[in-house]
Order: structure tokens, then sequence, then C-alpha cells
């Protein structure tokens, strides 16, 4: 190679990766335009592929997947909204929904298992079971969870039709429905001990429940499995083996599209940006810690300054203090 052409190979390098990288938000305002926001049962719901749509307020993100063999529902959103999320799943198709995925225990993610659920009719239908219900798949820990003893002993709360009917332990659940390739990709230990994502592959889209929730820092559930080091990852996972930024055409609109737990329908690019985020932060915790501060000195320092405004919260069910304090006691407890 002559000296000039490794001159002009560094920027032009350097402008693709520049371009890949701002091409997230672009993206978004591509797609807005080619697919606008509809209402339905007063959910607001968006075609991100010819035959993907996401959902948004009821609960978390919720993602159908439609095709000749009926309706993938990921997530069910909440016990609240299962009736309206019920009536713009219908808004999308009349086709039968044949699967519900949960990508975690949350009850924003599985309270409407029974009404989603209950519309439709199993994969597999059970000729013994009793009437039609949908297959509910998920990790067999949130079966655990939502069966488990209430207080004082009592029954779960939880009615039997909420609970999934299929669940699984191994790595990926696969299978193929709808003319696509579904992998359903165990992930527990990032948010808490259920996650798991769901990858249309040629839809090529993922969704990933609350692995991302772009309206905030990762919510960490150490009482429910979580740590810092799972979310880290899971982040890093996502963006080796799954998810494709749209490079080297970086104008052009194909590339892999992710659907968070929460907030907007996003890529690569952001997904690189929210993982650098939390990375930033649990680096910038561990030197503090490296040199023997308190948790409380700790947060005093403020650690996830250059993030607090477009992450954090002061009050609500999820606070920055508790994002950091999740990452320092995860941090602490790794010696």
């Amino acid at each position: 190679m002559t000296w000039w052409a490794g001159f002009w190979r560094a920027p032009v390098t350097l402008l693709t990766l520049v371009l890949a990288m701002s091409c997230g938000h672009w993206a978004q305002g591509v797609l807005a335009q080619q697919h606008p926001a509809t209402t339905r049962a007063g959910l607001e719901s968006i075609q991100i592929r010819p035959n993907v749509h996401v959902i948004f307020g009821a609960g978390g993100n919720v993602t159908v997947h439609v095709g000749e063999d009926g309706l993938v529902v990921v997530d069910s959103g909440s016990t609240e909204m299962a009736r309206a999320l019920l009536d713009a799943i219908k808004g999308i198709s009349p086709r039968q929904i044949r699967m519900v995925v949960n990508t975690s225990a949350d009850l924003d993610h599985v309270g409407g298992n029974a009404i989603i659920g209950g519309a439709g009719v199993g994969l597999s239908p059970d000729p013994f079971g009793d009437g039609n219900h949908a297959t509910v798949l998920a990790h067999e820990n949130v079966l655990r969870h939502l069966s488990a003893l209430g207080t004082n002993g009592a029954e779960s709360p939880f009615a039997i039709k909420m609970l999934p009917n299929d669940t699984f332990t191994s790595r990926y659940r696969s299978f193929y429905v709808n003319d696509d390739a579904v992998q359903v990709i165990r992930q527990t230990g990032a948010h808490s001990d259920s996650d798991v994502m769901v990858l249309f592959r040629k839809a090529d889209v993922i969704a990933t429940g609350d692995v991302i929730d772009l309206r905030q820092f990762p919510v960490i559930d150490p009482q429910k499995g979580g740590s810092i080091h799972g979310e880290l990852e899971a982040l890093n996972r996502l963006l080796t083996e799954f998810v494709v930024p749209g490079v080297p055409l970086v104008l052009k609109s194909g590339r892999t599209l992710v659907v968070p737990g929460h907030g907007y329908v996003a890529d690569y690019a952001e997904v690189v940006e929210y993982r650098d985020m939390v990375t930033v932060i649990k680096d910038t915790i561990q030197d503090l810690i490296d040199k023997g501060l308190t948790l409380e000195l700790v947060k005093a320092a403020n650690p996830t300054k250059g993030y607090r405004v477009r992450y954090g919260s002061d009050n609500g069910p999820w606070t920055t203090d508790m994002f950091v304090e999740a990452v320092f006691n995860g941090l602490s407890r790794k010696k």
C-alpha cells in the first residue's frame, strides 16, 4: 500500500463509522415517515416491518409478528391495559393469536397473559386442555415467580391462566412460524433472573425486554437476580451476535431494528450508545470503589454525570440513586 492510500483510507473509515453512529435518530425519522404511528383502542402502534408492529402504552412495549400461521406476541402488557391491548392487536390483524412470549416476570410484561392468551389458540393445541389458549412461552423462572406462594403461605395471587404454559431453561428456544425463524434467547441475570430476548430472523427485529429501557438507566434488580455484570454481558451480546448495523450503505434503511422493553424503536447505534453509557458509569463507580469510597460518597461524587439528564430521575419507581446503588453493590460483591 502506498502512503497516500493509507492516508485517505483512515478518514474514509472514520467517516463511515461516524455516519453509522449518527444514523440512529435519522433511521427513526425515516421509519416514522414510512410508517406513521396509528392509535388503536387508545394505544399507539407503529408498523416497523411489513409483518411486524409495535404497540406502546400497554405497560411494556408489545411486539406483534403477523403471518399465515397467526400472531406471535412478545409480552402482554399490564393487567389493567389487557382489554385495550387485545383490541389494538385485533386492529392490526384479525388472525388468531398463537403464541405469547414473556421477556420477564415483571407485571407490565405478563399482566395480560390471561386475556391475550385466552383470546388465542396454541401452536400445538392440547386436546385434553381446558378450552383454547395461546401458547405462553417464558423462561422457567417466570413460572416459578408467578406461581410462588403469597404472603403468610397463601396461594399465588395470580390466576392459573396468567401463568406461562410452556417454559424452557436452555440457551435458546427456536421454532419456525409465519415463514420466519424465531429464536427466544435466554439472557438471565441482566435485569432479572427471567430475562429473554426474541429474535425474528427474517424480519430482522429483536425484542429485548427490559435489558434495554431507553427511558432511563437500566433497571437492575438484584433481589430478582439482576446484576451489572449480566446487564453488560447482555448488551455486548446484542451487539456482537444479533444486532447488525446499517453499514457500509449507511444512508439506506437496512439494519436490525431493536424493540426495547420501554421507549422508542432503536438500532445498532442506540444500543452502542446505551452500552457505552452503562460501561462508563460502571468503570467510574469501580474506580471510586477502588479508592475506598462508601456508597454515600460514591452517590455524592455523581458518577452518572453526563448521562443523568438523559436517563436519570430523582423520583419514581427507578431513581438514579437506586441505579448507582445496584451497580455499587454488584461491583463490591465481586472480589
